[in-house]
């Protein structure tokens, strides 16, 4: 078992990591995108990296009929199994088993940045492998604004295993715009935006994410 792997089970096990309530942000995106769907009823959506599972729950609130959830942590996927229902796979994002053209939406909200540049160009790339033409990606990135997570050790192209007591020991990646433009060059539309905030105790720690739907 990998460091990385073990650094999330780990995490898993802790009460702060089972979060029960939707990304405001997400909410907004993805009701804006059903209103605009002739047939709602029939979208197939992944959510990867799943975590504990509250956009599972906020997509099955919405009405999307089939949901995947998918997380590299088994206990992540034991969380969010015991809260609700939904098919759920232990993979990780840059092997994804679902054949090309097949999904509709996926969300990836808090996990693309987990890990080094390259192993965030493949989950993108097995992302649009598996959407079909006109599905959608929503997802954030972590920006490099961010100093919450940039502690630790750097290991280079602004990637660090962070020391941060709430997910110690995994990788995080920080995106400057003009990467995050190249890693969804290969979409034929996409808009971003960022959500910044401070932690409480704390002004100078920020958390920073770029937030983005892309196109197929």
């Amino acid at each position: 078992m990998s460091e990385h792997l073990k650094a999330w089970n780990r995490h898993y096990t802790r009460e702060k990591s089972v979060l029960v309530y939707p990304d405001e942000n997400l909410v907004r995106l993805l009701r804006k995108y059903l209103k605009e769907q002739a047939h709602p009823h029939k979208l197939i959506a992944v959510d990867l990296g799943c975590g504990s599972g509250r956009h599972i729950k906020l997509m099955d609130e919405l009405g999307i009929p089939a949901i995947i959830g998918f997380d590299i942590s088994y206990n992540a996927l034991a969380i969010c199994r015991k809260l609700y229902h939904a098919l759920l796979i232990q993979a990780e994002g840059g092997h994804i088993p679902i054949k090309d053209n097949a999904v509709d939406i996926v969300i990836s909200w808090g996990s693309l940045h987990y890990g080094r540049k390259k192993s965030t160009h493949r989950m993108l790339a097995e992302i649009f492998r598996i959407l079909k033409k006109s599905g959608m990606i929503f997802g954030t990135l972590r920006t490099n604004r961010d100093t919450f997570l940039k502690r630790g050790t750097h290991i280079g192209e602004d990637t660090w295993i962070t020391d941060h007591k709430e997910v110690d020991n995994t990788i995080v990646s920080f995106y400057s715009e003009e990467e995050l433009q190249r890693s969804l060059r290969d979409f034929r539309d996409f808009s971003y935006g960022i959500m910044e905030r401070s932690t409480t105790g704390d002004i100078q720690a920020i958390l920073s994410h770029w937030f983005f739907w892309a196109k197929k």
